[in-house]
């Protein structure tokens, strides 16, 4: 009897967690027992209602602010409500069809559809979407292309698998028919290898060059530098979206997103920490590793080029949203990145 006891009680205190954070997402506000029992069909006594909210309190998944009567959620509040979600809830209807409708209105550019994406996300969410560019280090080398375009500089261009063109400048200079042999040298032994591999590579087939191309052994070195030291995108749209939120006055947040707008590397950093991760990531305010993000949540996926996962895409706001829409969009949007890479093989 007694563990059907605990079991009861472990039931209601689900519930009377999901009540609150769900009123708290809806209104902002505080909640007290009679309302809970009132708006959602609670059939307990006001007296049982405000133990058990006393004991969510005490086991640190509410508090109440200030001297009110209500309760709202923690992050480990939160946090259980997002761990107990056992399906996404799908889109409505108009929402997939116009998330499909946007995609198949745009041209087959990889950076436009990453730009687009980042919007996309934005948009429906009303918080701040992004999306990491592939990450060139994971990404294959499809081609490499290498221009003079002065005394001092050659402009060395990579083409991906999934579309993404990166190009940096160094400081050698070439004759055409040293440029051609480079070029092909190149493209011969890095085709279809990750430019993380590049460097590597290089390294070890530069001693096949005869002796008398020195020149062209030590810009193959300093471009398999370039491959080592390429840096990734990030698209941001809606920074400033998460001050129109209702009820969200600390503009410290707003402040810290735009400064990872303007430091895309630091940016870039944080959010990869989630590359290795499988399925839908959530962070719930402390749970993220900057104090900057502390009053905010971070939704994120990775998305796949060839069964591979090759970046990561997401949404920034408040700890106060809805957690089902909002996981559902992230999962649907890398979806459909995921077929717009399958489709441009």
């Amino acid at each position: 009897m007694r563990q059907i006891g605990l079991e009861i009680l472990k039931e209601r205190k689900s519930k009377i967690l999901s009540a609150v954070i769900y009123h708290y997402i809806k209104t902002g506000k505080p909640v007290g027992s009679n309302a809970l029992i009132e708006e959602y069909n609670i059939s307990l006594s006001s007296a049982a209602v405000r133990n058990l909210m006393a004991d969510l309190e005490k086991e640190g998944f509410l508090s109440h602010p200030h001297t009110s009567a209500g309760r709202i959620p923690t992050d480990k509040g939160y946090r259980a409500y997002v761990d107990t979600l056992v399906k996404l809830q799908n889109f409505a209807i108009e929402e997939e069809a116009k998330l499909k409708k946007e995609y198949e209105r745009k041209h087959n550019e990889t950076e436009a559809i990453l730009s687009e994406t980042s919007r996309i996300l934005s948009c429906l969410s009303q918080y701040t979407g992004f999306v990491v560019a592939p990450k060139t280090q994971y990404d294959v080398i499809k081609n490499i292309e290498l221009v003079q375009i002065s005394n001092e500089e050659l402009l060395v261009v990579l083409l991906t698998q999934s579309g993404i063109v990166k190009h940096k400048r160094v400081k050698i200079f070439l004759t055409q028919v040293q440029i051609n042999k480079l070029r092909n040298f190149l493209n011969d032994k890095l085709r279809g290898i990750s430019a993380a591999q590049a460097n590597k590579r290089i390294l070890l087939e530069i001693k096949n060059f005869r002796q008398n191309e020195a020149v062209i052994l030590d810009a193959a070195e300093k471009i398999g530098d370039v491959f080592y030291n390429i840096q990734d995108d990030v698209y941001v749209d809606g920074t400033s979206n998460v001050v129109t939120v209702e009820n969200f006055n600390d503009f410290e947040p707003v402040k810290s997103l735009i400064r990872f707008n303007e430091d895309k590397e630091k940016f870039i950093k944080i959010i990869n920490k989630d590359f290795s991760s499988t399925g839908i990531n959530v962070k719930i305010g402390s749970e993220n590793t900057l104090a900057e993000l502390k009053d905010l949540s971070v939704v994120t996926n990775v998305y796949k080029c060839d069964k591979c996962a090759v970046g990561v895409l997401g949404i920034i706001g408040p700890k106060r949203m809805e957690y089902e829409k909002m996981m559902s969009l992230v999962n649907k949007v890398s979806e459909m990145l995921n077929n717009f890479f399958k489709n441009k093989k």
